[in-house]
Formats: structure tokens, C-alpha cells, sequence
């Protein structure tokens, strides 16, 4: 009798240690530097490589028109600055318009998706079979329906946008456990209660992995188009600047896209922290 008390008294031990200390809400000195020593390693590579790509235009001569320096290029950037962000501030507002566009219609979809199998039968062999149609065949169609406005590149963004969201999304809210859902059901979960207190937590990692790719492919789909036809914008200043041979102009135009994808992508990150919750944090006291 000793030795059955003695074990039931230790038993809830190991999940005592499973548990999760409980939020403070603040956030340890430590947190906010972590994402910075963690990429340390990549900012000293890619210093290492402008020193020897610095090092090495100079050693063998290499004419600018083929490979400018770094320091050329950052002087044209410093130089031509406020014309640089003009041109960078029309790229990013139509990434963040197709972003928004894109991604809110693919919620919409996966939603219709999960919720028919009509609508699944119907729409997501479609949706597959667009992907194989290559983007840049399709905007010169938007340029004569649509005209040389923001309109096709910012609807270049969002198609490109829409086929990795709805997929995540569809695969995230169709991944949470059955067991969980029937047993809402039994305690007389309403389907708008079952979404909010089970499918959609359940399905923000992978919603929000659909963004962080999709951010990236927004900054490709507005460089197509501005590509085919624009007269502003990063994309028509790299087409610019092959065309007048200005090889230090295209290269800081192509980091500052490279920045500019990085910033929003960082951007992402931080919605998915500021929205994303475990479900150990979801309320257990009822509906």
C-alpha cells in the first residue's frame, strides 16, 4: 500500500515537468539579440565577399562595364539616392498591394476549399494547373488589357502570390486532429466556435509559412512586370540600365530590390511572432 501511494504521489511529476512556464508577457534582454548573433555568420560571408570582390575587380583590372566595385556602386547609390527611392518606393507599393490582394483571396479560397468538396473538385486542380503557366508568358497580356499603370504589376504580384498561401492555408486549417474537432461537437461547439478555438490557431504556422514565401514572390512578380512595361520602379531602372549600359546603376538597383525583399520578409517574421500563439495558449475553461 506504501509503495502504490508513494508512486501515484510522483506520477504527475513528469508532466509538471512538461509544462511550459507561464508568459510574463515580457520579453528576457537576451530574446532581442538572438536574431542577431544567429545570422552573425551570414552578415561576415557576405562581408567577406564584397572585400574580395573589391579586391579582386581591382587586382585584375576589370573593366566597370563588366563588373563595377562595390565602392562604385555605392557611390552611384549615395549619388543618385533620391532617385534610387523614388523608383523603390513604386516597387513596394505594388508588392504590398498584390501581397495584400493575393493573400486575401487566397484565404477566401481555402476557406471555400475546406469547406465543399465541390468547390475542392472544381477549383484545385485549376489552381495547380496555373502554376505551370510561366508568368512572364502572361504579362504582356496584362499590359495590352490593363494598360503600362500599376494595375498588371500589382496583378502580377498577387497571382504569384495566391497559389502558396491557399495551398499552406488548406493544409493547415484539413491538419488539425479530428479527435479535437469531434470533441468540441460534443459539448455543443457552434462550426464559427470550432474554427476560432481549434482550425485557425492550428493553422496559422502554416498560413503564415504561405507569406514568408509568397512576400518573396510578390518582389519577383512586380520586377515581371515592370520588366514588360513601366516607366517607374526597380524593374524598369535594371532594364534601364542595361539598355544604357550603366552596369553600376543596375547593381545598386538589384541590391536595393535584394534589401527591399529581406525588409518585407523580416516584416513577415515579425507578424507570425506577434500573431502566432502555441496551443497551450488557448483557453481550457470553456468555450
Amino acid at each position: 500500500m506504501a509503495g502504490s501511494r508513494d508512486a501515484s504521489a510522483v506520477s504527475p511529476a513528469p508532466l509538471a515537468r512538461g509544462r511550459r512556464p507561464p508568459a510574463t508577457g515580457r520579453a528576457a534582454p537576451g530574446d532581442w539579440l538572438a536574431p542577431l548573433f544567429s545570422n552573425l555568420p551570414a552578415v561576415v560571408f557576405l562581408a567577406l565577399l564584397i572585400v574580395a570582390w573589391e579586391v579582386y575587380v581591382d587586382a585584375f583590372k576589370v573593366n566597370d562595364f563588366i563588373l563595377p566595385p562595390p565602392s562604385k556602386v555605392i557611390a552611384v547609390t549615395i549619388r543618385l539616392f533620391p532617385l534610387l527611392l523614388a523608383h523603390t518606393w513604386t516597387t513596394t507599393y505594388e508588392i504590398l498591394l498584390g501581397f495584400l490582394l493575393g493573400n486575401g483571396f487566397a484565404v477566401l479560397m481555402a476557406l471555400l476549399i475546406v469547406n465543399s468538396r465541390l468547390a475542392e473538385r472544381v477549383f484545385y486542380p485549376l489552381i495547380i494547373a496555373s502554376q505551370t503557366v510561366p508568368k512572364v508568358a502572361i504579362a504582356p497580356l496584362f499590359l495590352i488589357w490593363l494598360g503600362s499603370g500599376l494595375q498588371p504589376k500589382i496583378l502580377i504580384a498577387a497571382i504569384v502570390c495566391f497559389f502558396p498561401t491557399v495551398v499552406n492555408t488548406v493544409q493547415g486549417l484539413r491538419a488539425t486532429d479530428p479527435n479535437a474537432i469531434d470533441l468540441l461537437r460534443l459539448v455543443a461547439a457552434s462550426r464559427r466556435q470550432v474554427f476560432l478555438k481549434l482550425q485557425f490557431p492550428n493553422a496559422l504556422p502554416y498560413f503564415f509559412a504561405g507569406l514568408k514565401i509568397s512576400i518573396a514572390l510578390a518582389v519577383i512578380g512586380a520586377i515581371i512586370g515592370e520588366w514588360v512595361g513601366a516607366n517607374s520602379g526597380l524593374g524598369y531602372l535594371i532594364m534601364f540600365s542595361s539598355q544604357t549600359m550603366r552596369t553600376d546603376l543596375m547593381f545598386a538597383a538589384l541590391v536595393l530590390t535584394a534589401l527591399l525583399g529581406v525588409l518585407l520578409y523580416l516584416a513577415v517574421v515579425l507578424l507570425e511572432r506577434l500573431f502566432s500563439w502555441s496551443p497551450s495558449d488557448m483557453p481550457v475553461g470553456g468555450l
